[in-house]
């Protein structure tokens, strides 16, 4: 086995849990009311499964060191490559700043309520670049952050569904939860809906480090699995005990999980001592969501470049750590960039927040609506492929397979531009006009680098 290979199968499943279960979208999510429950088993339904099942078989019938990046290349050129890895790359330089901010509020409930909101945006620039140092160090050291980053999770959404149950046991529910409150409504509350999306985005993650992996063709789908089921059950558990404890009204974009939190453990002893070792978990899993993120689309972001579809300053690896020095670094300058630029154009912090988290998650979705039609070209190719794991080669079952998750990223993102029961001149316009800038550098930056050079997003031996 080569030494480069250091993601074991638990590695790879606390990996994409800590991709995937995001805690700073819960509190936007459980915004939609009652109904959330229902779009939240919906998109497992419709967008999750299939989408797993599509990274699973990519991910072990073409291990690579690109991912979405290398699929899409084979289906598509390198033109479509080059465009997917910008986007895959500069999605989490402008989340960056979002989940800094929630990680600001955070820390001002819990130690300084009266913060100004210029204080929490240095506060969030120091945030960025401990994350990007992380992010230089190597894989064996810098997977620790999302495997610690995932059990803090995990403990956190437990807490919260558990309290929920309890709390709905003695005192009654915030929220009447009837058949009539889970049908889902086309009302306001529907322009957090992308949030469900986005917070399940992440199972092909971890195949931007394929050539990282133990063995990627026997791990990925027990780890895949797992995760899956974990991350499920999860959701849903946190968005039912934030649900129970608060009336939706109540439930703030920045303070919906500490108040949350709050009321949950109140009647137990010690419960501030309990609130603050809890807070602080949150402050860490923040930290983690980056970095896993980073490790990911940075190490996707190298080869494209090694590869001549992103300038080759993004190729720039650790002297000692082989990582993706460049990359990180960029990173680390856009998102910078970012919160001081939307710092002076936001009155609150809530505002902050949510302008950087929807503009970045929207651009997140952008990727995978050349994924998905990918893996649909790619499995025509393929035919059956006996060393990786393969969905059956059914035409109906691909379509379905492909088609429902391309719908419900495509709705998600229409949302995120034109939130549904209103119409928000403002944001409608000034994402309009941001993407219309991404896309813009995007596309000079593809006509002016992306011309096939060494082929480095091949796929990976695999032991």
């Amino acid at each position: 086995m080569s030494a480069a290979r250091r993601l074991t199968r638990r590695d790879i499943t606390l990996f994409t849990i800590s991709a995937i279960l995001t805690i700073d979208g819960l509190a936007a999510a459980a915004a939609i009311g009652i109904q959330s429950l229902t779009w939240w088993l919906l998109s497992f339904l419709c967008f999750a499964i299939p989408y797993a099942l599509i990274s699973v078989e990519l991910g072990t019938c073409r291990p690579s060191r690109g991912g979405i990046v290398h699929w899409v290349k084979q289906a598509f050129g390198h033109r479509w490559a080059a465009r997917t890895s910008w986007l895959y790359w500069i999605n989490v330089a402008l989340w960056m700043p979002a989940v800094f901010i929630m990680m600001t509020g955070v820390f001002a409930q819990l130690f300084w309520p009266n913060m100004p909101l210029s204080v929490q945006i240095i506060f969030a620039l120091v945030a960025t670049w401990v994350a990007v140092a992380i992010c230089c160090l190597s894989m064996d050291t810098g997977k620790w952050v999302p495997n610690i980053g995932a059990c803090c999770k995990i403990l956190i959404v437990l807490l919260l569904g558990i309290g929920g149950v309890v709390t709905a046991l003695r005192d009654g529910i915030a929220n009447a939860i009837t058949l009539s409150a889970l049908v889902p409504q086309w009302d306001e509350g529907l322009q957090f809906f992308p949030v469900i999306i986005f917070s399940m985005i992440g199972f092909d993650l971890v195949c931007c480090a394929g050539d990282e992996m133990d063995d990627p063709r026997r791990d990925l789908p027990v780890s895949m699995l797992a995760a899956g089921v974990l991350i499920t059950v999860l959701y849903l558990f946190a968005v039912f005990g934030m649900l129970v404890a608060l009336p939706v009204d109540e439930i703030g974009l920045i303070s919906g999980l500490l108040a949350t939190l709050e009321r949950l453990l109140a009647p137990l002893p010690g419960s501030d001592g309990l609130i603050i070792l809890l807070g602080l978990l949150a402050l860490f899993s923040f930290v983690s969501n980056i970095v896993t993120w980073s490790l990911g689309s940075n190490r996707a972001a190298a080869e494209a470049a090694h590869d001549g579809a992103l300038p080759a300053v993004f190729g720039i690896e650790h002297p000692r750590h082989g990582t993706p020095l460049g990359a990180s670094l960029l990173t680390g300058v856009v998102s910078s960039a970012a919160i001081i630029l939307y710092g002076f154009m936001a009155g609150s912090a809530e505002q902050l927040y949510w302008g950087l988290f929807s503009f970045a998650s929207l651009i997140l979705l952008l990727p995978y609506l050349l994924l998905f039609p990918a893996y649909r070209v790619l499995k025509k190719q393929d035919g059956h492929n006996p060393d990786g794991w393969q969905l059956p080669d059914n035409p109906w079952l691909i379509r379905l397979v492909t088609v429902l998750p391309l719908l419900f990223t495509a709705q998600a993102a229409v949302f995120f531009v034109l939130p549904p029961g209103r119409f928000d001149s403002p944001h409608t316009l000034s994402t309009l006009l941001g993407l219309v800038i991404v896309m813009g550098i995007g596309e000079w930056v593809c006509q002016n680098k992306a011309s096939p050079g060494k082929e480095v997003l091949g796929e990976c031996a695999v032991d």
